[in-house]
């Protein structure tokens, strides 16, 4: 799943958020919603907000970083392998581009060694 936190929902008070939620829907909530500036603000200074977003980075997995320097390379594919390549990256939870990086080193690797070039 690709989030584009530019487009994101602000949350700008308390009352935006719902109560009593779990971990789980706690960070599927805040997936799909930014703290708005003066709230960010606020939860600097409460205890509680602090121990909760603790525990939120705690629970949550983390991306792997981005490589510092890649190059955009288009590739078009057809519509059932671009579903069944978004279908194997979630079951994977990494990024359908992230996998398709890693199918393409892996055969990349095989190929050269076959080749005698590595």
């Amino acid at each position: 799943m690709t989030i584009d936190y530019d487009n994101l929902p602000v949350i700008n008070s308390r009352e935006e958020i719902p109560e009593n939620m779990t971990t789980e829907e706690a960070a599927e909530f805040w997936d799909t919603h930014a703290l708005g500036p003066g709230l960010f603000e606020e939860g600097k200074h409460d205890p509680e907000l602090q121990a909760f977003a603790a525990r939120l980075r705690r629970d949550k997995p983390r991306q792997p970083r981005q490589p510092k320097a890649t190059h955009i390379t288009t590739l078009r594919l057809d519509e059932d392998m671009e579903k069944r390549l978004k279908h194997v990256a979630a079951l994977k939870k990494v990024p359908y581009q992230t996998l398709l990086k890693q199918f393409v080193a892996e055969r990349l690797y095989e190929e050269e060694k076959r080749l005698g070039v590595i």
